[in-house]
């Protein structure tokens, strides 16, 4: 079938080279690997299912899934995507998984969490025994830490592993119903083993959250060992292949070695010891899959845009003088819908990667007996993670609204998205705790550098506290100057006001330091959802001026940043004027530019989306195809519906008739 003509003018008009960003986006390397995984999925038959998935029955789509798990084990090996201690394997696995599924399976957190608690928790001779293991899948495993009654407060896990130094073995017990673990992804009914959170208490002592190793079913029959209760928790708004569990433990043993030990050891008499290291340590496994989830929400709003954008150069509607209808792209409103979606996508992949370099660098400072910027590393990923699920999934929806009707038929693939991508606004802590966490840290850190104290790099701005410099010229160098001062200056006056207010609860409400930071929770979220949002912009910005581009696509990414940091002071411009970031005058000025913006990003918005390289397989949308074939495309789904499998459903015979016959004869 020919290409779309319409799409196909988009991409010829354009004056910028999408691949060339794609290599900017992946580098050259990692988009060829990342695309040699997608076509690997696409052409195994073995896979063809999936694209069905959502329009399949609990169990049928759950089988489905665990037949094609097993076929991705031998394809794992075949493709050599089996060594997690690399971490271009560990892409490339990733790449290849979210083509095989299209969104979670019952072994996403074996790889995603099971496997890096090992490998950040264990041993080397843990990782040793365990690892290879976990790798060929004789285990299979999660991880095993949220409960009935708390999730992102870690410290109350109720979950005990009381340790019985005349065996050497540890008890581990669910002490009440809020105690049962639920919700980790595959504990239902897939995985055999678990890296289980729990209080370890010694001899009477607690001495708080540890993380175990723990086998939950026969290797053999894979029946339930004694002493443990699992189950699948039922449907869930989204992500039914994944089949999320629960799990109670009666006075259920394991050897003293499985506790994890890189941190914190057990000797065989009860003698606990713990290297000087910050409690944050033990939650290592859970930044790790926070990172990965700024990642995940920059793929998934990359995705909805792609396919949005693409409907919107089809899409024609109104006519003009002329009697031809417009592509819906033309009009200001849809730009001003789809635009700011574009680059935030761009902004969160940025920032994703940034944010993944960080976490390298810290955990490489920690594995050398560095832990100071521990504090640092919880306070982004857990400020990001929580704004990129949020905008994100805000985002989508409007993308999913910017393609009118069709947008709600399945058919477009934006409601399966919307679904995979909104528990990320839960997921590993949920948005609004993780932002009363980062907006405390913040004040912390800035008592700290008001004592004098030096700050970590991503939070040094905090001992700032000059208005911006940069003047506002509308020159996009300098405008992007001027905005990450703005954006700067905002953040730290937020974080002033706050540190007051609460040093004022303190001093005259006589409340305790918990009390003061309850009354000012709004102001903390506040701060915290705009240090996260400067800190999108920084990392888009810095990562668009050190990349190594064509001066044609290099101004076009920069024309991105510069909408994406004015859009968002547009669209927050009571803050930024109150805090006198900027003033009315200069706010008009953004306004006007942002829509002059507009104009410079309309030519190229077709290749800009081209540039994510999703394929129409991971798509999975009617609506996003590459060559803009979507009314045809819409026609045969229509015609697929299992209703149509009957001219004359069976139910008329058996209702519809009756009742009108019975009408009649009444009559």
């Amino acid at each position: 079938m020919p290409t779309n003509t319409d799409i196909a003018a988009e991409r010829a008009n354009s004056n910028i080279n999408a691949r060339d960003l794609t290599f900017t986006l992946y580098g050259e390397d990692g988009a060829y690997r990342r695309k040699l995984a997608f076509e690997r999925a696409d052409k195994d038959q073995a896979f063809e299912k999936s694209k069905k998935f959502s329009l399949m029955d609990r169990d049928k789509l759950y089988d489905e899934a665990i037949r094609m798990e097993t076929v991705v084990a031998q394809r794992l090996q075949e493709y050599g995507y089996n060594n997690s201690k690399d971490i271009q394997t560990f892409l490339d696995r990733g790449y290849f998984l979210s083509a095989v599924f299209l969104g979670v399976h019952p072994f996403a957190i074996h790889f995603g969490g099971f496997i890096p608690s090992i490998l950040g928790q264990g041993t080397p001779e843990q990782i040793q025994e365990f690892l290879p293991k976990a790798e060929c899948m004789e285990y299979i495993g999660t991880y095993c830490q949220t409960e009935l009654s708390h999730g992102s407060f870690v410290r109350g896990l109720e979950t005990t592993a009381t340790y019985d130094k005349s065996t050497e073995e540890f008890i581990l017990h669910t002490p009440n119903l809020s105690a049962i673990k639920f919700w980790p992804g595959g504990l239902g009914r897939s995985c055999n083993y678990a890296v289980l959170m729990a209080q370890l208490v010694i001899t009477g002592k607690n001495y708080g959250i540890h993380p175990f190793m723990c086998q939950l079913r026969d290797l053999n029959t894979h029946q339930p060992l004694p002493g443990v209760e699992v189950g699948d928790i039922n449907y869930k708004f989204g992500g039914n292949a994944l089949d999320n569990g629960y799990l109670i433990l009666t006075h259920y043993r394991i050897p003293r070695t499985h506790l994890l030990m890189k941190y914190a050891q057990v000797s065989p008499d009860g003698t606990y010891t713990r290297q000087d290291v910050p409690p944050q340590i033990a939650y290592l496994s859970m930044t790790f899959l926070r990172t990965i989830l700024v990642t995940a929400s920059a793929s998934s709003l990359a995705k909805a845009a792609t396919i949005a954008t693409r409907y919107s150069a089809v899409r024609r509607q109104t006519a003009n003088r002329d009697g031809i209808e417009r592509q819906i792209l033309d009009y200001q409103t849809q730009q001003m819908k789809l635009f700011p979606a574009i680059c935030t996508a761009y902004a969160l992949h940025f920032s994703g990667a940034a944010l993944q370099s960080a976490y390298n660098d810290i955990l490489a400072s920690v594995g050398n007996g560095d832990m100071s910027r521990l504090s640092e590393l919880h306070c982004l990923t857990s400020g990001l993670k929580a704004y990129s699920a949020d905008i994100s999934s805000h985002h989508i929806e409007v993308c999913r609204r910017s393609c009118g009707g069709h947008g709600y038929s399945h058919a477009s693939g934006i409601p399966d998205i919307y679904q995979q991508n909104v528990i990320n606004c839960t997921v590993e802590g949920e948005s609004t705790v993780l932002y009363l966490q980062v907006g405390r840290s913040l004040v912390k850190f800035l008592k700290k550098a008001d004592s004098g104290e030096k700050l970590p790099p991503a939070l040094a701005f905090l001992s700032e506290s000059s208005p911006p410099t940069a003047k506002l010229t509308l020159r996009t160098e300098s405008t992007l100057d001027f905005c990450v001062s703005v954006f700067k200056y905002n953040i730290v006056q937020l974080s002033r006001a706050v540190t007051h207010q609460i040093a004022q609860s303190l001093s005259t409400n006589s409340v305790n330091l918990e009390a003061a930071l309850a009354l000012h929770s709004l102001e903390l979220v506040k701060t915290a959802q705009a240090f996260a949002q400067y800190l999108t912009v920084l990392m888009f910005v810095d990562g668009v001026k050190g990349s190594k581009l064509n001066p044609k696509e290099k101004l076009c990414m920069l024309h991105m940043c510069e909408f994406y940091a004015i859009h968002n002071i547009v669209e927050e411009s009571g803050q930024f004027l109150k805090n006198e970031a900027l003033n009315a005058e200069q706010l008009s000025q953004l306004c006007q530019h942002r829509t002059f913006l507009l104009t410079k990003l309309r030519p190229n918005a077709v290749a800009l989306v081209d540039a994510f390289d999703y394929p129409d397989r991971l798509l999975n949308s009617c609506l996003g195809r590459y060559d803009g074939n979507v009314y045809e495309a819409l026609y045969e789904y229509a015609k697929d519906s299992t209703l149509n499998q009957h001219q004359v459903h069976p139910s008329y015979h058996k209702y519809i008739k009756p009742m009108q016959q019975a009408i009649r004869a009444k009559l």
